[in-house]
């Protein structure tokens, strides 16, 4: 069902998971667990990244995904540390157990990053999860500003073009009078370019007010590209 897929793409786990580097990546929280004496006990932590991506959803799946690494087939990496270690040598080729590499699970919703260190006297395992609304266009530059993009004057949806990092806009009469035919022609040009609509949004916030406001960021958008309210960044620890 979950199957630990190498993964040398480390660059979201760089950095301190907190804040505005939390929020763009989607870090959900970080789990911790040990093998305990006598090598078969599974002792665990979790201390929530952003405790509002933390639902009862994402739960049921990381419970699902760990209870997998655990439990299933005959030897499950998660079933021991001799397991685990076991685990380590048949992968040569990413030699957990003495260096910092990672192994990923990736689902639709989720991306959970697992490092192994058997024997380190501590934490044995652990796992980064992410929720890939925001990971993966973290991980394909969508949350960068363009260099340029095309978008709409809120007014009188009159066609602009707008230039990172400078204020206002620059007209483009592009002939078209209709508003909704105007909007048609901004998002397949914005396509053409690569550029989605948050990113636009952002673009078309930091020229009116300030490339520093929030609302220039592109990961500060939802689903309907509208700016989302600023999360707790109150962090909890519990065992799970």
């Amino acid at each position: 069902m979950y199957k630990l897929l190498p993964s040398q793409d480390d660059r979201m786990l760089k950095g301190i998971l907190v804040g505005e580097v939390a929020e763009r990546r989607g870090a959900v929280g970080c789990f911790r667990a040990n093998f305990g004496r006598d090598g078969r006990d599974f002792s665990s932590t979790w201390v929530d990244n952003q405790k509002h991506l933390n639902t009862r959803a994402f739960k049921k799946e990381f419970d699902s995904v760990i209870n997998f690494l655990r439990n299933n087939g005959q030897e499950p990496p998660f079933a021991s540390r001799k397991s685990l270690e076991m685990f380590c040598h048949t992968n040569p080729d990413k030699e957990l157990a003495a260096h910092n590499c990672w192994y990923m699970v990736r689902t639709e919703n989720y991306s959970y990053y697992f490092g192994f260190k058997p024997h380190s006297g501590d934490s044995e395992i652990y796992c980064y999860a992410f929720d890939n609304r925001y990971l993966l266009p973290e991980l394909a530059g969508k949350h960068e500003l363009p260099k340029k993009c095309f978008s709409t004057l809120p007014s009188n949806g009159k066609r602009i073009l707008l230039w990172r990092g400078q204020s206002g806009y620059d007209s483009f009469d592009s002939g078209v009078e209709n508003r909704a035919a105007v909007r048609v022609e901004v998002d397949k040009d914005n396509a053409r370019w690569g550029v989605t609509r948050a990113q636009e949004e952002a673009m078309l916030a930091g020229s009116m007010f300030g490339w520093d406001t929030p609302a220039a960021k592109p990961f500060r958008y939802d689903e309907d590209d509208r700016v989302k309210s600023t999360p707790s960044k109150n962090k909890e620890k519990r065992d799970r």
